[in-house]
Order: structure tokens, then C-alpha cells, then sequence
């Protein structure tokens, strides 16, 4: 269990230096940021329309009576690999997956019609992704206890509040969602991006994603076992610490920006978990056939391959960002404070960089 509560642990085999990486990485993102400030001057993504959402009842309740059949020594795998991260690749690539697969959604329709309170916004979401990635990264074995609360909180929440209830409230969905919207299928990631609603508690989701994806690789490193410092204290300290410098950084823009970070974490999704994808993948397809003993193929882990994943996932998500958030601030800021403006934020975007390329090749 701590294999798949882990990630893909620690990667020691770049094929360039990791400070000549680091150091040209900052220099994209510098090199971007100037090339932008000068070349692009007026906002060009106007927020996509909405898009009409379809009842996907049919296919939520056979992934319901699905579930039933599922092995009990299947249900690690099914969890931390096939749905925390093949349902966000898939994301990224198809859009809102969980949206169409969550069974829980068919609460929905036999709804009280409650207004949600707009108070509460993403709040619930960011919480419940917490509660899960301390079951992932500190306590794998309460797997089963989150899984009935988390299933009987949605219920009832869906029940009581509806459809939007699932699309503010579950943290899975919002994460989905969120990943959804760069999605080349489904029209241009930055018009969508711009769309994204900025609700309470949305830039504490950012938060938590970006930083439990940084503790996962902090806490499996042996300099963080030789602090002897709780990981649920660790795992809390990070997810402070990632929203502390959006904060800092962002402090004029409030959430406004946050759908800039998106990408970043699309990013660090597809470079800490796709070793992990790549070959737990595999098996938990295998256990979910009942099959056992089978051994997963390492073809796709290969250290230049991996390596090479890691920092072009790293990288394009910071640049996607860095166009994201100035082409957005351009409407935010005045015409003298467009350029000076953006410097706070380009430097916190340097760190997350430079940060996220250590932890992933840390000792």
C-alpha cells in the first residue's frame, strides 16, 4: 500500500543536470513573461460559453452496478491509481470525466431542490480533497471509512442541493472539472479557463492539489524521514504553505488568477503519477479481471522517458499558466501596471517551477 500511497517515488535519472534543468526552466518562464509584456498587450480569450449538460444517468448507474462486482483486493488499485489518477489524465485529454461517470450523481434526481448557499462555495470541495489525500499519502488503510463517509456526505448533499451540490461540493468533481476545461476537445483550454467561476474556497482547492502533489514527493524522501515530523502535519503545513505564497502573490487579485494555476497542476499531475499510471495501471486492470500473479510491463518507464515526461509536463504547465495569468491580468490591471503587476506572480510561478523540478528528482 505505501507503493500506491506514494506515487512514483523519487527519480534520480535526468539525463541533464537537474541545475542546468532548473536554471533553464527559469529562464523560459522569464523569457516568456518578457516576450509577452512586449508582444501581447490587449486581452484576447473571452470567457466560452457554457455548455449545455446532458443527463448521463444510464451510464452513472452501470458504473454503479459495476462497483458492486469489484474485488475486495482490487479496491487500492481501483481508488489510488485507476480513479485519483487515470480519471484526471483522462481529464485533461477528454474533459469533465467524473461529471459523467460519478454514480453518486443519480441522488440528483430525486432532489429537494435547496439552494446552495453561495457562502460555502468550493470549501466543502477543498476539504473533502484533503480528507483524501491524507488517506492516500498518511493513513492508506482508512480507505474504507472515507469511502462511506465520502459516498453518504455526496448522497445527502445531492439529495438536499442537487446537481450543484456535485459541482461545487465534491472535490473530485470540482478536480475533474477543473483539469477539464484544457481539454483540446472540447474548444480553446484558454477561453475555458477564463470561464471558470471564481467561488470562496477555489483557491483552496488550487492549494491542496498543488500541495499534496508536493508532499507526496517530500514525504518519501529521506530528508523528510529524518526530520521525524508527522506527515499530517507536513501534508497541512505544504497545502499552508502553496496558499500562503498565491496569497501573498496575488493579493490585489484575490481568486481571480486562480485558473492560471490550473495548468501547473495538470503539470505536476502527469509528472509525479505517470510512472505510477504507466505500470500499477496495468495490474489494477488485472486485478480488477481477477486475474493474479500478473506481472505489468516496465516499457514505458525507461529513465529518459519518464524524465522527459516529468520536466515537459512541468514546463508546458508553467507556460500554459503564464499566458493564462497575463492575459488576464491585462484586463485586471491598468495600462502603467500591466507589466510591474505581473512580477509577483511571475516569481511565484518560478518557485512552484524550480520547486516542483527538486521534489521530483529529489534524494
Amino acid at each position: 500500500m505505501t507503493a500506491l500511497a506514494h506515487g512514483v517515488g523519487a527519480r534520480h535519472d535526468l539525463p541533464l543536470p537537474l541545475d542546468l534543468v532548473m536554471q533553464g526552466a527559469a529562464v523560459a518562464l522569464l523569457a516568456s513573461f518578457l516576450a509577452l509584456g512586449l508582444l501581447w498587450t490587449k486581452p484576447r480569450f473571452e470567457a466560452a460559453a457554457p455548455r449545455p449538460e446532458r443527463d448521463w444517468w444510464p451510464v452513472r448507474a452501470l458504473v454503479a452496478v459495476g462497483l458492486v462486482f469489484v474485488p475486495a483486493q482490487a479496491w487500492p488499485h481501483l481508488v489510488f491509481v485507476l480513479f485519483w489518477v487515470g480519471v484526471a489524465m483522462a481529464s485533461i485529454v477528454l474533459g469533465p470525466v467524473w461529471r459523467v461517470l460519478n454514480p453518486l450523481r443519480l441522488a440528483a434526481r430525486v432532489t429537494l431542490g435547496r439552494t446552495y448557499p453561495e457562502r460555502l462555495g468550493h470549501w466543502p470541495a477543498a476539504l473533502g480533497l484533503l480528507a483524501f489525500t491524507w488517506v492516500e499519502l498518511v493513513e492508506p488503510g482508512a480507505l474504507p471509512w472515507f469511502l462511506v463517509v465520502y459516498a453518504v456526505v455526496n448522497v445527502v448533499g445531492g439529495v438536499v442541493f442537487g446537481r450543484t451540490w456535485f459541482e461545487r461540493a465534491d472535490g473530485f468533481e470540482v478536480f475533474s472539472t477543473l483539469l477539464g476545461r484544457l481539454s483540446p476537445l472540447r474548444g480553446n483550454p484558454f477561453r475555458a479557463l477564463v470561464a471558470t467561476p471564481v467561488r470562496p474556497g477555489l483557491v483552496a482547492v488550487v492549494a491542496v492539489l498543488l500541495g499534496s502533489t508536493a508532499f507526496d514527493s517530500i514525504g518519501s524522501s529521506l530528508a523528510w524521514a529524518s526530520l521525524s515530523v508527522p506527515d499530517p502535519v507536513g501534508l497541512v503545513v505544504t497545502v499552508g504553505l502553496v496558499a500562503a505564497g498565491y496569497l501573498l502573490a496575488c493579493r490585489s487579485f484575490g481568486g481571480e488568477l486562480a485558473h492560471s494555476l490550473v495548468p501547473i497542476i495538470a503539470g505536476y499531475v502527469v509528472a509525479h503519477y505517470f510512472s505510477l499510471l504507466a505500470v500499477e495501471g496495468q495490474r489494477a486492470v488485472a486485478l480488477l479481471l481477477g486475474v493474479t500473479g500478473f506481472t505489468p510491463s516496465d516499457a514505458l518507464t525507461a529513465p529518459v522517458l519518464v524524465a522527459s515526461v516529468q520536466v515537459g509536463a512541468v514546463l508546458a504547465g508553467h507556460l500554459l499558466g503564464v499566458v493564462s495569468a497575463h492575459d488576464r491580468t491585462l484586463r485586471l490591471l491598468p495600462p502603467q501596471k500591466q507589466l510591474t503587476g505581473q512580477v509577483p506572480l511571475l516569481v511565484l510561478m518560478v518557485a512552484y517551477t524550480s520547486g516542483g523540478l527538486a521534489l521530483l528528482f529529489a534524494a
